[in-house]
């Protein structure tokens, strides 16, 4: 019997705890670095069988590491990456209840794999690891994990995240920059003393008016977005207080910091014209763009091919943005997307939400862990392909 025939057999006999996990998760959704309940449970779960846990990992308290895979003469280090937060009122429209069981899935099937191969004094040849990385949807949980150094030291790390529209074997990310403008004036009577007052909301708007000029003078990759998150509370009032968020993106880190950058002029010389004064924070982490690695997704295809999953081709035109682009930077990083079973559906909706309790996600979560699995012992058995797949990054790098 091959590995992956068995690998099989154990995912099958293993299936119903990453259901139960997965419709635990989607009926007590937990949002961005409050997901206390939820990663206890995967943890629970992983210690139950056997596997050596790290909680709190990096100083995260929704953060940990497991050991999934330990080799006498490991020819490469892999990482399975596990998501489960959610997001607010409308729980897990991003699914990462499934996604992150079918990594928990994949986790337990390989651990079992193990030791059925130690049983005859055998191996995989890998290290495996399955590393809970929160606060995706907020702040970016990875980005706190790459400058702890979790992911030095990976030759590759790969989570199956769940789609409405297509599946395909790995996924672009743009980088983002996201800002909290604060404009500072003076309060006045609107009607009485206007000219006493200094209009915080003049600030903001003529802000914004900048950054819409500035959209016709940058690259068609870049992505400027933003709104008022509060610009006075009466028509009366002059507001000496106005804020607005601003979101930039691009498909390149380099160039987004030079975009950046006009911003902050855009937002300077709205206060300097209006008399007001301004304060910037940053928003959450910094999101590098993914970097791509053809070899990989090259191989996550043929993988897919021999599951029978199809898939479409290529890069991604419609893109977002998420903090696996920064591990992407660290070490190979893949993202694959697959469809869920039905009709088209809309990722950050209550109908994507309400897709995570039925049925059907059960044959998701199976293919999803699949591709995982298979993909791992693929390159545990062919380490020149991993080998590859690193020599593309260490191209990049260069």
């Amino acid at each position: 019997m091959t590995l992956e025939a068995q690998a099989t057999s154990l995912r099958q006999e293993l299936a119903k705890e990453a259901y139960t996990i997965n419709y635990t998760l989607a009926k007590n959704p937990e949002i961005s670095s409050q997901e206390f309940k939820s990663a206890a449970l995967i943890c629970d779960v992983l210690e139950a069988h056997g596997m050596t846990v790290t909680r709190e990992l990096a100083g995260l308290p929704t953060a940990f590491k497991a050991a999934v895979v330990r080799s006498s003469q490991p020819q490469g280090r892999l990482a399975i990456l596990c998501e489960y937060d959610a997001l607010p009122e409308i729980g897990h429209a991003c699914g990462h209840c499934a996604s992150g069981s079918s990594s928990v899935l994949a986790a337990l099937t390989l651990h079992a794999l193990a030791a059925q191969l130690a049983e005859n004094g055998n191996d995989l040849g890998v290290d495996v690891d399955i590393i809970g990385t929160p606060d995706e949807e907020a702040a970016g949980g990875k980005v706190d994990l790459v400058k702890a150094c979790v992911f030095d030291g990976y030759d590759f790390a790969m989570m199956v995240h769940m789609a409405g529209v297509e599946t395909r074997a790995n996924a672009d990310f743009l980088a983002l920059d996201d800002y909290r403008v604060a404009f500072h004036g003076k309060p006045a009577h609107a009607a009485g003393e206007p000219w006493n007052g200094i209009n915080a909301l003049n600030g903001a708007q003529l802000a914004l008016q900048a950054l819409d000029m500035l959209r016709q003078q940058v690259r068609p990759e870049t992505r400027i977005g933003y709104y008022i998150v509060k610009g006075g509370s009466a028509s009366n009032i002059i507001p000496d207080y106005a804020e607005i968020e601003v979101c930039v993106r691009h498909t390149e880190r380099a160039y987004l910091d030079t975009v950046v950058a006009r911003v902050m002029k855009c937002l300077e010389g709205a206060a300097l014209a209006t008399g007001t004064t301004h304060t910037v924070t940053q928003f959450g982490q910094k999101y590098d763009n993914m970097r791509w690695n053809e070899t990989g997704t090259a191989i996550i295809e043929k993988v897919m091919d021999s599951l029978s999953i199809p898939y479409v081709t290529g890069h991604p035109t419609e893109i977002g943005s998420s903090d696996i682009g920064n591990v992407s930077y660290v070490c190979p990083a893949f993202h694959p997307e697959l469809r869920l079973k039905g009709d088209d559906k809309v990722c950050h909706t209550k109908e994507f939400a309400a897709a995570m309790e039925e049925p059907t996600i059960e044959t998701t979560i199976n293919e999803a862990s699949d591709m995982i699995i298979h993909t791992m012992l693929r390159l545990a058995q062919h380490p020149e392909e991993l080998a590859a797949i690193k020599k593309e990054f260490m191209a990049q790098q260069k």
